[in-house]
Parts: structure tokens; C-alpha cells; sequence
């Protein structure tokens, strides 16, 4: 019986096979395409499946924040996107067959996010469908659905199943270090040509300076990926130790920078030196958001801690104060990106550094004066992401014919805003934006209990998922906002605080024994 049983699983393994490798065959022996070099790909992959049904969570939490996309597929997709629609799909089949898991409820943050998802299919129903120009669509835009559907499937997969108290310093390493891919393409012209295979995974970010050589790729280059690689492992730190854990330089000095053993942690007296470095190298990215948002994410963070009753605050301030003193006269030899990152404050910079930061100020309120008077004919119905090829043609075309440069226009066609209450209400109207801030209301209380009521083991990492996300939402309507960018990144940061948590924390009620009186007793002592 057990021959028979052999053999009937070997037969049905060879004829699956057998016609697989001749399809392959096949498309092996013609020219290569798109197409063809997908299902090459993903034949290839398929001994991987055991791999993404084990890991499939922990791989989507570290693509999270990750540069990588998959150049086998048309549109090159962001690897987390991919993982996150493989991660829900297995999670709910999980569910389904063995009935032993759960996703964590929290109504309170997918009823927004189920409104917002209603919203999102609704529009691009009702203003040119989900087409998209790589898959055969007569449109250009579809890419930015799929940004956020993903950034809305992503937070249910990572909140399918609580991550242990022991592991939660490497689920919230690797979702905040998974940035640091954004390196290989920001250091693209000073790679040598052999190993730009790389660029196949992780995108170039300045095409120019690759094309033009390193001899362009002095301190007028900003580098934006390394920037937002800086900022990752800066806000590691301040999440894995705190500001008290910055400052507390009585703990032991240690000569190896980072231990493993208890979870990823830098050592002193390194915490601060790479905490000072990287914010130093972080300015070359030449961003003012990037340099604000820092400043916000440890002010938030530093009154969460509570530390302004400590006598850290005087001594930060004192520090303050003299290292402006000592850098104030030699703000103008530092190199333009960092001049630039700084002019947002009251300082004289190079005359080139400000007139680089005013040009790209001036071009941002040319967008907003030009699309504020647009706001109430998509109140009701937005315009969505869909966009007429023959308009971005056109619009290009008188461009050049007029010779205008980049004025703003095809940024207005294409619904770059730079603003995010802008990127919310003209692509989705009143009801998106109605769902969007019930959802960051929802996530801020969450964040907020999670904070109070949280295990003491997560403390630092609660307040700094609270300090964050406080810090992204500020920003993102006074100073930069994009919603099909950064939904992921909200998403992201509540569903890591409910899979870390187990949910929403509340605080724990004792409850109190109301005393027992014996009637007989208490007529005896009357007597």
C-alpha cells in the first residue's frame, strides 16, 4: 500500500512538473520580455513558498521601510508592496483552514481604514478605473492606488499576530533599519560601474549625477536616500534606549559598538557618537523636512519622557547655546547641502543654499495658489490619481515650446501637491478626507494607550512610536505631505505598536471586595 502511495505521488509530482519545465522551456528559447522574465521569476521562486509560509511577517516588517523593488515585474513594484498582499493572503488562509489565529481587533482603526479603502475604490471607479499605462491601461496614475491599498492591506497582515515581548526589539530593528537600502541608490555616482546590477533592485535616486560621473558628485549633491538612512538609525536609537538612555552615560562602557544578546542595542559610549554622526551625515541630504522632522520627533519625545523634570534640560539647553555660538560664525564653510538643510532657520547662509531652498519654496506655493480655487468642485467627488496621457503630453510639450521649466504645471496634472491636506481632499474629497483623520485620531489614541498602559519592557519603544507618529502627522499638514507616499508609513507605525502590544492597552482595574456582613453576628454583638 505503501509502494502504490509512492507512486501515485510520484507520478502526479512528474506531471506537474514535466509541463512547467517545457513552458519554460519554451519561453527560455524566445526573446526575452517583461512578461516572459516574470514567469521565469516566479517558477524560480516557487521553492520559496515554504520560506514566506514560515516568515512571511517578519520578511513584510522588514521590507516595510525598504528601497528594494521587483524589476521582474511591470511598473517595478516596491518589494513590501508584493509581501504585503502575499502576507494577507496567507494570514487569512491561516485563518481559515486551522482556525487557531486571529487577526488583533482594534475597530476603533480599521473602521476608518475600511471607510477610506470604500472611498479610495470608489473614485478611481467613478474617474478613470485603476488603469495603468505599464499593464495595458489607456491611463497614468494607477501606481498610486496601489500604494495605498497596500499601505491598508499591510496594516491587517502585520497585525494578524502578536510578536513576543522577547522579540520585539528585532520586529522594531528591523522595521526601522530596513532604510537603510535607501544607501545603495543614494551613493550611486560614486559606485564603481561593475556593480551597478545593483540598480536593478534598488533604484537610482539621481540619474544625472550617474550619467555625469563622480566628477559631478561633489557637496552640491543631495543625497537624499543616505539622509533618510541616517534618520532610520537615529530614530533606532531613540526608540531602543530613549532619551534617558542617550544621556545615561553611567551605564557601562563597552568596546564593541552593539550586543545582541537581549535584543539589538548599541553600546556606550558609541550610542552617542553614531547618534551625533548620523545626524551630522544625515544633513547632506540637503531636506529641510528631514531636519524638522528630527527636531519635532525629539522635542515630542523628550516631553514624553518626561524629561524636562530631570536636570537634562538645563544642561541640553546650556549645550545649545554654546555649540550655536561656536558653529554660528562657520555656517557658511560647511558644504551647501547642510547650509541648505538649515535655512529654514534665521541664520545667513550661502547666497546659492538659499536661493536653491527659496526657488523650491516659491514653487511650492505657485501649486497651492493654483490648486486652492480647484477645492470645491472635488469636495463631493475627487479627482482621484488617473491621468490623461495625451493632457501630460501636451503639457509637456507647451513647456518646452514656451521654455518655462519645471513651473509647476505638470506637478498639478500629475497631483504632486506637496501638501498634505491638499493630497488628501482634491484626489478623494470630503468623505476621504473625513475617513483619513477619523483614522489618525483612532491610530493617535491607540499610540496614546499603548503608551500609558503598555508593559514596562516596551516602554521606550511605545513612547517612541507616539513621539513619531505625532512628529509625521504635524508635518505632514504644516510642512510636507503626500498621502499616497506616506500612508504606509502610518499604517505602519500603529500596526508595529498593536502586533508589539497585542492590541490597544487599557489600564488594568483591580476590583475591590465589597466586606461580607453576618447578619447573626451582627445581632449578637447588638445584644
Amino acid at each position: 500500500m505503501t509502494n502504490e502511495l509512492a507512486i501515485i505521488r510520484s507520478l502526479i509530482i512528474y506531471s506537474l512538473c514535466l509541463p512547467l519545465a517545457i513552458f519554460l522551456g519554451y519561453v527560455l528559447a524566445m526573446p526575452l520580455d517583461p512578461v516572459s522574465l516574470t514567469i521565469i521569476v516566479l517558477a524560480v521562486s516557487l521553492p520559496l513558498i515554504p520560506v514566506l509560509l514560515r516568515w512571511h511577517h517578519v520578511l513584510l516588517v522588514a521590507s516595510w521601510n525598504m528601497s528594494a523593488v521587483l524589476f521582474f515585474i511591470p511598473g517595478r513594484p516596491n518589494l513590501f508592496i508584493a509581501l504585503a498582499i502575499v502576507s494577507l493572503t496567507i494570514s487569512i488562509l491561516h485563518q481559515v483552514l486551522h482556525r487557531d489565529g486571529r487577526f488583533i481587533s482594534v475597530p476603533s482603526v480599521t473602521r476608518p481604514l475600511i471607510l477610506l479603502l470604500i472611498v479610495i475604490v470608489i473614485t478611481a471607479e467613478l474617474t478613470g478605473g485603476f488603469g495603468m499605462r505599464v499593464t495595458g491601461g489607456d491611463s497614468y496614475g494607477g501606481k498610486r492606488y496601489v500604494f495605498l491599498l497596500a499601505a491598508i492591506a499591510g496594516y491587517f497582515a502585520i497585525t494578524y499576530e502578536r510578536v513576543p515581548e522577547e522579540k520585539a526589539s528585532k520586529f522594531f530593528a528591523l522595521y526601522l533599519l530596513g532604510s537603510l537600502t535607501s544607501i545603495v541608490g543614494s551613493i550611486a555616482p560614486f559606485m564603481h560601474y561593475s556593480l551597478y546590477f545593483l540598480f536593478t533592485i534598488f533604484p537610482v535616486e539621481n540619474l544625472q549625477a550617474l550619467r555625469a560621473g563622480s566628477d559631478v558628485a561633489g557637496s552640491s549633491v543631495r543625497l537624499g536616500g543616505l539622509a533618510f538612512s541616517c534618520l532610520a538609525v537615529v530614530y533606532f536609537v531613540l526608540g531602543r534606549h530613549g532619551i534617558s538612555g542617550l544621556f545615561g552615560l553611567s551605564e557601562p562602557w563597552r568596546f564593541m559598538p552593539v550586543r545582541f544578546r537581549g535584543g539589538f542595542s548599541i553600546n556606550h559610549p558609541w550610542r552617542i557618537l553614531i547618534f551625533l554622526f548620523m545626524i551630522w551625515v544625515g544633513l547632506l541630504g540637503g531636506y529641510r523636512s528631514l531636519t524638522i522632522a528630527l527636531v519635532l520627533t525629539f522635542a515630542i519625545q523628550f516631553y514624553f519622557e518626561g524629561m524636562y523634570r530631570t536636570g537634562v534640560l538645563p544642561v541640553l539647553v546650556l549645550v545649545g547655546i554654546l555649540a550655536t555660538a561656536l558653529c554660528l560664525p562657520m555656517v557658511q564653510r560647511l558644504p551647501i547641502t547642510i547650509q541648505r538643510s538649515l535655512s529654514f532657520l534665521p541664520i545667513e547662509v550661502d547666497p546659492v543654499a538659499q536661493a536653491s531652498a527659496d526657488s523650491t519654496s516659491e514653487w511650492r506655493l505657485a501649486i497651492w495658489r493654483a490648486v486652492l480655487p480647484t477645492v470645491p468642485q472635488y469636495l463631493i467627488l475627487g479627482k482621484g490619481y488617473s491621468i490623461n496621457p495625451a493632457e501630460l503630453e501636451m503639457q509637456e510639450k507647451l513647456a518646452k515650446f514656451q521654455n518655462t521649466g519645471d513651473s509647476g504645471e505638470g506637478a498639478i496634472l500629475a497631483g504632486d501637491y506637496h501638501n498634505g491636506p491638499l493630497s488628501v481632499i482634491v484626489p478623494f474629497g470630503i468623505f476621504g478626507a473625513i475617513a483619513f483623520l477619523w483614522f489618525l485620531g483612532a491610530s493617535f489614541r491607540v499610540l496614546l494607550y499603548n503608551y500609558r498602559y503598555g508593559d514596562a519592557g516596551l516602554k521606550s519603544i511605545n513612547t517612541f512610536l507616539l513621539s513619531l507618529f505625532t512628529a509625521r502627522c504635524i508635518s505632514f499638514f504644516f510642512v510636507f505631505g503626500s498621502l499616497h507616499s506616506e500612508l504606509a508609513s502610518f499604517t505602519g507605525i500603529v500596526a508595529l505598536s498593536i502586533c508589539l502590544n497585542g492590541g490597544i492597552r487599557r489600564p488594568v482595574t483591580v476590583p475591590v471586595e465589597k466586606p461580607t456582613f453576618n447578619q447573626f453576628k451582627l445581632a449578637r454583638a447588638a445584644k
